[in-house]
């Protein structure tokens, strides 16, 4: 993900989830390029998952970087079978990721990183989330 500003090393999209709706870009894994597609994936990402503008730190930027694996799973899903799925999806919470804080060009950063885990010590479940139907969405 980049934050208001399009990193061009990667293949993205534009999705207004920052504080008054400033746009933010998510990084795109799938090899789906077709912007209907993306666009209609982040219709249902934004019904089953509505991103959350959180008062504490980092709390909107998990949201975003949730939504954007929701995404991106949404988008592997229909590469591979060439529809989008519906039905509940297990998304996994905060306990998959790592937030770091490093000094880099004189200010400090926050990012979230996948821990590198092995599955016993997974205990803690994700949450549950369920994906419309395409013709559900208002797009």
């Amino acid at each position: 993900m980049s934050l208001e500003t399009r990193n061009p090393h990667q293949y993205q999209t534009p999705w207004p989830c920052g504080h008054g709706g400033k746009v933010w870009w998510a990084n795109i894994h799938a090899d789906v390029h077709d912007e209907a597609v993306i666009e209609q994936a982040k219709c249902l990402v934004d019904a089953a998952l509505p991103q959350k503008l959180s008062t504490y730190f980092g709390g909107h930027y998990y949201s975003f970087v949730t939504r954007e694996y929701l995404l991106n799973l949404i988008l592997f899903y229909h590469q591979d079978h060439g529809r989008f799925p519906s039905g509940a999806v297990c998304v996994v919470e905060q306990w998959a990721w790592q937030g770091e804080s490093f000094k880099r060009e004189g200010k400090w950063w926050f990012a979230w990183f996948w821990r590198f885990k092995s599955r016993d010590t997974f205990k803690a479940p994700g949450f549950w989330v369920q994906l419309p139907m395409k013709n559900q969405t208002t797009n």
